[in-house]
């Protein structure tokens, strides 16, 4: 089977980002083992050098081009449809991840827990801040059972077996709290990695590429995964944006909803509320993270005279990623008609600006058209963008 694929320069977007679509998979030997136990997509900038990531549920409900289904069981399906081709199963993976995020998938790379474990191993262990104690005591066994698993809060020490649990534990937390556990554990390694100088050990490489070439299906040619590799070390990662696609509406992310069981077999899946809300959070995080770093204070004020417009928009941008920290009316005699926004601050959250600007189809006040007497709660010059809606 070819796991590398030849030569070949990386794949860019218009905006120069390279998309990237992980899957962590059980393995040959295990039950299930192709399904996907997690899928991660990373957008890096070259020209930045930055990289976003992204988190999808294993339960989303997707397209594809073998039919609708769990996004986790594609990759597993389509690579059996095409008689145990994984080439196949990635290009339909892709497909499938591409068109619901409306995104474009340039690579793909299937990773089993062996190579998690060998890696985290080979570069001597990782640590982790883990924000609060696990107790899991139905973690799979190697006997179809359960083991005990617990981890306490506080910085840890973890081998290559006990990173795997920390990342794949679920039982007692959320599948939303692994996303977020497995994107740790993923920033851990590269923390490890640039820490033992990895990229000028040619011993390391070696082993680390014996390990690779034996547990990791990928569409990345050799000289793609070296150019990447290189990437890496200059990667700003302090600025890393870090998301995940869930179903709680208070959280960022949280635009989908669990339909009733009957209409799919009886399966637990996930849904979005509304794609086109869901595409544009996927674009913030993984096309335009320079928007949600701008940082920009918001506040949402209703001029339509409708009841609690201001409240369910201000909830709509917080789910992208947005900070609204003051919600409420703005004064005026009768109802205003069209949206606008209000630049508190002169010009230095433009990103943000023009992002409210085409979402809500709203004009963007002069500094000659500004109200000037903006009657806030929040203390004097913090609120940096003033959305006011109308009835349109």
């Amino acid at each position: 089977m070819t796991r590398f694929l030849p030569f070949g320069d990386l794949v860019q977007d218009e905006a120069g980002r390279t998309n990237i679509l992980f899957l962590g998979v059980a393995g040959e030997t295990e039950e299930g083992g192709n399904l996907s136990d997690s899928i991660l997509l990373a957008s890096i900038d070259s020209q930045g050098p930055s990289v976003s990531f992204l988190s999808f549920p294993r339960d989303l409900f997707v397209s594809s081009q073998i039919g609708d289904r769990k996004i986790n069981e594609i990759y597993a399906a389509a690579r059996y449809k095409n008689g145990k081709n994984s080439q196949y199963g990635l290009k339909v993976i892709k497909d499938a991840v591409a068109r619901f995020a409306d995104i474009d998938v340039h690579y793909g790379v299937v990773v089993n827990f062996n190579v998690f474990e060998d890696l985290v191993d080979g570069l001597g262990g990782v640590d982790i801040f883990v924000q609060e104690d696990i107790v899991d005591p139905f973690y799979p066994d190697t006997n179809y059972g359960y083991q005990m698993f617990i981890v306490r809060e506080g910085w840890q020490h973890f081998d290559g077996a006990t990173a795997l649990k920390y990342a794949r534990s679920r039982k007692t937390t959320s599948d939303y709290n692994r996303a977020q556990r497995q994107q740790k554990v993923l920033m851990a390694i590269k923390n490890r990695a640039g820490e033992i100088n990895l990229l000028t050990d040619l011993g390391k490489l070696k082993e680390m590429y014996r390990v690779f070439r034996d547990n990791v299906i990928t569409d990345l040619g050799m000289t793609q995964i070296i150019a990447l590799s290189k990437l890496a070390v200059s990667l700003d990662y302090t600025n890393a944006v870090h998301a995940v696609l869930n179903d709680d509406p208070a959280e960022k992310g949280g635009f989908l909803y669990t339909p009733a069981k009957e209409f799919f077999g009886g399966q637990f899946v996930l849904l979005p509320e509304n794609l086109k809300d869901t595409q544009t959070f996927v674009s913030l995080v993984l096309k335009h993270p320079d928007i949600m770093l701008e940082n920009a204070q918001l506040a949402v004020l209703n001029g339509s005279k409708i009841d609690g417009k201001a409240g369910e928009t201000a909830a709509r941008l917080r789910r992208m990623g947005l900070h609204v920290i003051e919600i409420g009316n703005y004064d005026s005699e009768r109802p205003v008609f069209e949206h606008f926004v209000q630049d508190l601050k002169g010009g230095n959250k433009p990103l943000t600006t023009q992002f409210l600007e085409e979402l809500f189809e709203a004009r963007v006040l002069s500094p000659e058209e500004m109200v000037q007497e903006v009657d806030l709660v929040s203390p004097d010059g913090l609120v940096d963008l003033e959305l006011v809606l109308g009835v349109n």
